[in-house]
């Protein structure tokens, strides 16, 4: 049923459970959803939801590193006919999808998402998908990259073992990336430097005259 009021025409209101028990459906019948504040119309098979899909224009990084996600990384979503409800989901270059599993959606033009911690640098670039209550999505593809740590190429353990009046060269690091970026080294504590050696960052060559001692330490 149509209804005239001095602020336009309505339609009939309806739950989807009343919705669902409706008997003498036509093809083409109106009604406003209050369940999903949605319009919907019958097709003279199923109700069919009336809605405009969402448009995802940009994100705030394109290029997040695997540390970051590992951390619980947000992503900021930009653009527009955002719902509330709405779903978020990171696709990688193989098809596989990974859904958010925290989305804000913050206002019709903005999405804060949490990256899946299984977003890797193997299936990167991934899309970002949003996808409505009312079933429209929009994707953004290609949105980012996953910037991979460097991984050692050197195990772990005795790298070398030199006396106190042993100088030059005394071992090699040695790490990689996977992305090709260059790898630099840095001494996460005072060992090397307080022996009077040194690590190079660029090589990882760690060398240096060690201090001298004059009994067995």
């Amino acid at each position: 049923s149509f209804m005239k009021g001095g602020d336009g025409v309505g339609v009939s209101t309806s739950t989807t459970s009343i919705r669902n028990s409706l008997s003498g459906v036509r093809p083409g019948q109106l009604i406003f959803n209050t369940t999903t504040n949605l319009m919907e119309y019958y097709n003279g098979t199923t109700w069919i939801v009336i809605d405009t899909p969402p448009v995802v224009s940009s994100i705030n990084n394109t290029n997040i590193t695997d540390t970051q996600i590992a951390a619980g990384f947000d992503l900021v979503i930009t653009g527009s006919f955002f719902a509330a409800g709405a779903t978020v989901k990171f696709i990688g270059n193989d098809g596989t999808s990974h859904t958010s599993p925290s989305v804000a959606v913050n206002s019709p033009s903005q999405i804060t998402a949490r990256v899946h911690t299984s977003v890797s640098n193997s299936n990167e670039p991934y899309d970002v998908q949003v996808t409505n209550t009312s079933g429209l999505s929009a994707t953004l593809e290609d949105a980012f990259n996953v910037n991979a740590s460097p991984t050692w190429n050197t195990t772990a353990g005795l790298l070398a073992t030199i006396t106190d009046l042993t100088t030059g060269n005394h071992a090699t690091l040695s790490a990689s990336d996977s992305e090709g970026d260059t790898v630099s080294y840095t001494e996460s504590a005072t060992v090397l430097s307080d022996a009077g050696l040194s690590l190079n960052s660029g090589t990882g060559i760690i060398s240096g005259d060690p201090t001298n001692v004059n009994s067995s330490t």
